[in-house]
């Protein structure tokens, strides 16, 4: 009897100390702070990479890591990305990349399947937790190249205020014969903002962006998809539908007649004036800006927006995504490290700060949080824009640049009067597919 309670004692005494030795393995992986470690970081600046630098001394101090952030204009920084990558320099430990340049950079980039575990985090994000719209942006051929860090897509915004005033409801409904209301199509998308435009008072029913740069190609592209064609197809065929894309440029060209008067050379900053003072209807903008427009201090438009899956064309509801994505690159020294900066800049808990802070999350259950949404009603019809067919994303290869800025130039030749239709369309499609040719035969 007496044996086996000591038997009993012993079993009981290793199931102890087996405990006590997970445990306190686990709060020493908990506590393990990395010693002399820096890592570089090289983001985007707007309102994402200002709450994480706001933020990052948190992370500085629960993992001993610190971080320089060097935060650049877009243009500047895929400059500065493309020097660094392609000499090797390993100066950057982890770089944001704009989606469209994922195809050009990404033999340079470390797989995320390939990142290390953390050392003081928890745990890896998991890609589930991402809007697999966001995680198709930062892949290139069946690679996931990084952590998507924004869900970041080109929506539809209005002001509900007007579509919510009596008198003017009477007035829309006796001119036009159905219910003012958040436009579901593009022929209501014209027809609001022509009955809401009004010349002599400064406020116009559309912004557009039609300086010349990646956001007129982006602006064009939401055009092109809208009315049922597209630049090219995954198999990079240049499928342009050169008679829908004639179709489309006529009705932006109805759009422009009820924009602001700069409409040929508007922009971001172009498009935020209008809209926080309170002098337009509607536009498509990029969630960072959104931000901004709800802002009380600065935007007589706060509280008075609307947030909806884009407008209906012939060819369906379209909306362009702009996902970054944080890569870690083959040259970096420091891949734990800027991996568990990742981690914590993607974490829920880290989020749910950030988003204070004035970032825009990439997770799933921050997005769909309803205490969030009531916050950033922007949220759900982000979801919505991300879901399904309507995510649009540009022609993915590596000469994209180049492409790009055949479709801004078109773009601007046939907006501003100087070339017809047609003959432009014919022109740039002749143009990218020998882009594509030349690309295929090196």
């Amino acid at each position: 009897m007496l044996k086996k309670k000591n038997i009993a004692l012993t079993l009981v005494l290793f199931l102890f100390i087996g405990s006590f030795l997970i445990v306190n393995s686990s709060s020493i992986k908990a506590n393990e702070k990395y010693e002399d470690t820096e890592i570089r970081v090289l983001v985007w600046r707007d309102a994402h990479s200002k709450a994480v630098k706001e933020k990052v001394h948190e992370f500085e101090e629960k993992t001993g890591i610190d971080v320089i952030i060097d935060d650049l204009p877009t243009q500047s920084l895929t400059q500065k990305m493309a020097m660094n990558l392609t000499s090797e320099t390993g100066k950057y430990d982890i770089v944001a990349v704009d989606e469209p340049y994922v195809p050009k950079f990404a033999s340079y980039f470390i797989n995320y399947s390939e990142w290390p575990q953390p050392k003081v985090l928890a745990d890896k994000v998991d890609l589930n937790v991402v809007p697999q719209g966001a995680v198709d942006a930062g892949s290139w051929q069946n690679n996931v190249k990084g952590l998507p860090i924004n869900a970041n897509v080109y929506m539809f915004t209005y002001r509900k205020d007007l579509i919510n005033d009596t008198d003017l409801q009477n007035k829309f409904k006796e001119e036009y014969g159905y219910e003012l209301q958040g436009p579901k199509d593009l022929d209501q998308l014209y027809e609001i903002g022509k009955f809401l435009y009004n010349e002599k008072d400064q406020f116009y029913g559309w912004a557009p962006f039609t300086v010349k740069s990646e956001g007129a190609t982006v602006e064009f592209m939401w055009l092109l998809r809208s009315f049922g064609t597209k630049i090219m197809n995954d198999d990079l065929e240049v499928v342009l539908d050169v008679d829908k894309a004639v179709e489309a440029l006529a009705y932006y060209n109805k759009l422009l007649e009820i924009s602001p008067p700069s409409k040929l050379s508007m922009g971001h900053p172009e498009t935020i004036q209008n809209m926080e003072s309170g002098n337009l209807f509607s536009t498509l903008q990029w969630p960072a800006i959104i931000a901004g427009h709800e802002n009380p201090e600065n935007s007589v438009a706060a509280g008075k927006l609307a947030y909806s899956a884009n407008p209906a064309g012939p060819g369906g509801a379209a909306a362009i995504t702009g996902v970054w994505t944080l890569a870690i690159p083959e040259a970096s020294k420091n891949k734990q490290a800027a991996a568990e900066f990742a981690y914590w800049w993607g974490s829920k808990d880290s989020g749910k700060e950030l988003v204070k802070a004035g970032m825009s999350p990439m997770r799933k259950d921050l997005l769909e949080d309803p205490e969030l949404q009531k916050r950033y009603p922007w949220y759900q019809a982000l979801m919505e824009n991300l879901s399904g067919d309507i995510a649009v994303h540009r022609p993915r290869f590596p000469e994209y640049p180049k492409v790009s800025d055949e479709i801004s130039t078109y773009f601007s030749r046939v907006i501003s009067g100087s070339m017809e239709a047609e003959a432009a369309m014919e022109e740039m499609k002749e143009k990218i597919e020998n882009i594509v040719k030349e690309y295929k035969n090196e």
